[in-house]
């Protein structure tokens, strides 16, 4: 067993996303709607520096986390401040990763322009109301 040079945050829809979502129809009790998402992020020694990290990730989380929700930006809030965020999500750290796979860890680099280009796809099948 490894111990992995990351640390991780797991980031929790908060009752003012969820409120958001249904505003939306979306599915809030949906089999792991609820459920974190986990962030890898730099190894910490302090809350102070894991805020500070934090600080600087936020607004990659904030976009990933409402396209989870909903792919529709025009329906994302306009303020995407930190505090904003801190609002929208519940956030809990994890100062400590082991890795029980024992196999080298790989990254696989995400097609950005790919992904795009398969999101556009899927909400022109959404049935529009």
């Amino acid at each position: 067993m490894a111990v992995v040079n990351r640390c991780a945050v797991g980031i929790y829809p908060s009752e003012k996303l969820l409120a958001w979502a249904r505003q939306h129809d979306l599915d809030v009790d949906a089999a792991g709607a609820r459920e974190p998402c986990l962030y890898l992020i730099p190894d910490y020694e302090t809350e102070e520096e894991a805020e500070e990290i934090l600080k600087e990730v936020f607004e990659a989380i904030f976009e990933a986390e409402l396209d989870y929700w909903h792919r529709d930006t025009g329906t994302w809030p306009a303020e995407r401040t930190y505090a904003v965020f801190r609002k929208w999500f519940d956030v809990r750290l994890y100062p400590l990763i082991q890795d029980l796979v024992g196999e080298e860890l790989t990254a696989t680099e995400v097609d950005e322009e790919f992904l795009g280009k398969l999101r556009t796809e899927l909400e022109e099948l959404e049935p529009r109301p």
